[in-house]
C-alpha cells in the first residue's frame, strides 16, 4: 500500500501538483479535492483518485492549471495476452461501476441541493463576500452565513450549489455534478457575457447590464459556451477571460490558462474575447 501511494504522489509532484497539506491518508477510490501551491484563498483545484488493489492505478489533475494525467504502477508489458485481456476487462468493469455510482450520487446531491435552494433566503447586500467584491445579491441566495450560487444545466435543472463563505472559501456540494453546469443571471436578448467565476461575471453584469453566465472553471468554459450557443443560436457571446499570466512561468503549464480557455471557447461558438485591462499591455494566451 505504501509504495503505490508514494509513487503516485511523486508522479503528481513531478507534474507540478503540490498539495499544501498531506493527502496520502485520504487517497482512495473516491475522488478527493485539495488545495495546491498557487491556489487562491478558498480554492481546491487539485484532485486525485487512486485504486491500490490488483494493479494500482489512478488519476490526478489541477483544474486551474488544466493538468489531467492517468497513472499506473509499473507496466502491463510482462502480462500474458490472456492476463492482459482479463486485466483490461476488469478495468472496464470498474469504470462502468464508477460511472453508475457517480450518476447515482449526483442525482442524490441534486435532490439535496434543490431542497436547500428552496429553503434558502434571498442573499443580503451586506454579506461580507458581496461587499468585498462590490457586487449585488442578484440571482443568489443565502443559507446561514454562506451564499448559495445555483449550478444548472441547459434546461434549468439545478444539480449543484457553490457555497461561498464570508472569508471567500468556496465549496461545491461533495459528490455533486460540475461538468456542463453554469450560473446565469439576466434575461438574454441579443448579447451574453460568460466567464469562469461567479464574482467575476456578477461584476461584469454590474458594469455592463448584460446577461451573464459563469462556468466555474476554465475546463468547463468551452462545454458551457457550446450549450449556450445551442440554446441561443443568434446571440453574440462575449467570453470574459480570466488573466492567469502567472502560469506562463510554471514549468508544467507555460500558458495563460484563463485566456487560452476563453479563446478556445470563443472559437468553438463564434464568440469574441474580452481581455482584462492591463494598462495597454497585450495579453499573450
Amino acid at each position: 500500500m505504501i509504495e503505490p501511494v508514494a509513487t503516485f504522489l511523486s508522479a503528481m509532484e513531478a507534474s507540478g501538483i503540490k498539495p499544501v497539506e498531506p493527502i496520502a491518508a485520504s487517497l482512495g477510490p473516491s475522488l478527493i479535492r485539495f488545495a495546491c501551491e498557487g491556489d487562491g484563498k478558498g480554492k481546491r483545484n487539485g484532485w486525485a483518485v487512486l485504486y491500490t488493489d490488483g494493479h494500482p492505478a489512478g488519476a490526478f489533475g489541477n483544474y486551474r492549471m488544466q493538468i489531467k494525467e492517468r497513472w499506473r504502477m509499473g507496466s502491463s508489458s510482462g502480462l500474458s495476452v490472456a492476463d492482459l485481456a482479463k486485466w483490461r476487462d476488469e478495468v472496464d468493469r470498474r469504470q462502468a461501476q464508477r460511472r453508475a455510482e457517480r450518476v447515482r450520487v449526483q442525482r442524490r446531491v441534486a435532490g439535496e441541493c434543490q431542497q436547500r435552494w428552496a429553503q434558502a433566503a434571498q442573499a443580503i447586500e451586506g454579506h461580507p463576500y458581496l461587499v468585498a467584491k462590490r457586487i449585488p445579491p442578484e440571482c443568489v441566495r443565502q443559507e446561514g452565513r454562506a451564499l448559495l450560487v445555483p449550478m444548472r444545466d441547459e434546461n434549468g435543472a439545478l444539480w449543484n450549489l457553490q457555497r461561498i463563505f464570508p472569508d471567500g472559501l468556496k465549496q461545491f456540494m461533495p459528490g455533486g455534478r460540475v461538468d456542463g453546469l453554469y450560473w446565469s443571471c439576466g434575461r438574454v436578448t441579443n448579447k451574453l457575457a460568460m466567464g469562469e467565476g461567479f464574482a467575476s461575471m456578477a461584476a461584469v453584469r454590474r458594469a455592463t447590464g448584460l446577461p451573464v453566465a459563469a462556468a466555474f472553471t476554465a475546463a468547463n468554459l468551452k462545454a458551457v459556451a457550446e450549450l449556450l450557443r445551442a440554446k441561443f443560436p443568434e446571440v453574440e457571446i462575449v467570453l470574459a477571460a480570466d488573466d492567469d499570466r502567472a502560469l506562463l512561468d510554471h514549468p508544467q503549464v507555460r500558458k495563460n490558462v484563463g485566456v487560452a480557455a476563453a479563446i478556445a471557447a470563443a472559437r468553438a461558438v463564434g464568440g469574441v474575447v474580452a481581455l482584462p485591462p492591463r494598462g495597454g499591455e497585450l495579453v499573450n494566451g
